[in-house]
Order: structure tokens, then C-alpha cells, then sequence
């Protein structure tokens, strides 16, 4: 998790200069089988919103293809970008599966990334951490807020080694069927593209050969 919030702001900040107060919000709402909802949203002066227009504000195709390319390893999709030009902002949202990792005691683990934030609980499964990025030179505010799932239990925040937050919980592991079901449709159109690759050879040698027997006679 914490290499793709990285990511996905750094595609989004790339070749911008931060060299005056921004503030950027990043909202993440996880489900009860690991997946994630993200949305981003930032606010520009003038300088840096036309860099961002000029990189990807006016080119939304652009800063899907680079966060998918940034981020192999996670399937990501529903990329939807809206733009405000008036206040020099715009909201970013994806879908993000497979974000949560389970560990080997069996507790799901998410990596914030946000490093000595300040952690505000909202409510029992909804959090708030405000930090600066020291890349940025301070001059970038990221408001995160991250959601477990209703189904988390025992949740507890706690710090890696690098004073990252991090958040640690109890929940029921996706049953083999889910998983079955979820990867059952591609699958199906595999199966059906292979089908449908015979058919179409079939159909091209029944051609070949009729032609061959008009030409014959």
C-alpha cells in the first residue's frame, strides 16, 4: 500500500515545483476483502496548475497510463479525473485491489506511509493523519484519511521502523469461493477468446480450401 500512495502522488506532482504551501487530501476506503477506493485531491496556485494542465490536466489518458505503468504488480481501474480550472484543483479517483497485505499472524496490515503524522481517530474504523513530506521541503500538507472495513476488528496503529504509521487489524480471510467467483469471468473470457481464435482459423482453412477446389476445377 505504502509504494502505491507513494506513486500515485508522485505521477501526479511530476515536474510540478512545490515551492509554496499546497495542501493535498488523499481518501482511502477499504473493503472487507483487502480492496480500495482512493481518491485524490489537490489544490494548485497558478504556476503549478499550468505545469499539472500541461503534464496530465489536459491529458487525463497520460496520467492513467503512468500510474499503470508506475505500478505494475497492483490492477487498478475506474480511473475517473475531474478538474476545477476556477480554484485550480481536481479530484482523482481509482480503484485499487488487493491493497492489504495479511501477515503471517494472520492480521491485515496497512501501510500509510505517512511519516511522523499527526493521528487523529474519527471514528472506531475512520483515522486522520496530517503530515508534511520532507521531499517536498515542507511545503506540501497531505491530509490523509484512511477506512477499514465495518468488519475490522482489534484495530491498533502502531509505527514501523522508519516511523511510518501503520494500521493492524483482525478480519475474516476472502473465502476460496470469492476468489473463485472473482477470477471465474476471466477465466470465461479466456476460454472464449480461444474459442473464438478456432472458429475463425477453422472458417479461414474451409475458405483456403474451397478456393482451392474453384480453382481446381
Amino acid at each position: 500500500m505504502k509504494t502505491l500512495i507513494k506513486t500515485i502522488v508522485c505521477v501526479l506532482l511530476f515536474n510540478t515545483s512545490i515551492n509554496a504551501q499546497s495542501q493535498q487530501k488523499i481518501e482511502m476506503r477499504i473493503d472487507s476483502i483487502g480492496n480500495a477506493k482512493l481518491a485524490v485531491s489537490m489544490t494548485m496556485n497558478a504556476q503549478q496548475w499550468q505545469v499539472w494542465n500541461s503534464n496530465y490536466g489536459n491529458n487525463p489518458s497520460a496520467l492513467k497510463r503512468d500510474i499503470e505503468r508506475s505500478m505494475p504488480a497492483y490492477f487498478l481501474d475506474n480511473f475517473k479525473l475531474e478538474k476545477d480550472d476556477m480554484n485550480r484543483s481536481f479530484n482523482l479517483s481509482l480503484n485499487a485491489y488487493g491493497v492489504c497485505e495479511i501477515n503471517k499472524r494472520g492480521k491485515w496490515i496497512v501501510d500509510t506511509d505517512q511519516k511522523n503524522a499527526q493521528l487523529t481517530e474519527l471514528t472506531g474504523n475512520k483515522y486522520m493523519l496530517v503530515s508534511s513530506p520532507p521531499e517536498y521541503g515542507g511545503n506540501l500538507q497531505q491530509t490523509f484519511i484512511v477506512e477499514l472495513p465495518n468488519k475490522a476488528k482489534n484495530i491498533r496503529t502502531d509505527k514501523d521502523a522508519y516511523g511510518k504509521s501503520v494500521f493492524e487489524f483482525d478480519m475474516d480471510a476472502p473465502s476460496s469461493g470469492f476468489n473463485m467467483m472473482r477470477w471465474s469471468g476471466v477465466f470465461l473470457l479466456i476460454i472464449g477468446g480461444g474459442w473464438l481464435g478456432k472458429d475463425i482459423i477453422k472458417n479461414n482453412n474451409r475458405k483456403l480450401i474451397d478456393d482451392d477446389n474453384v480453382l481446381s476445377k
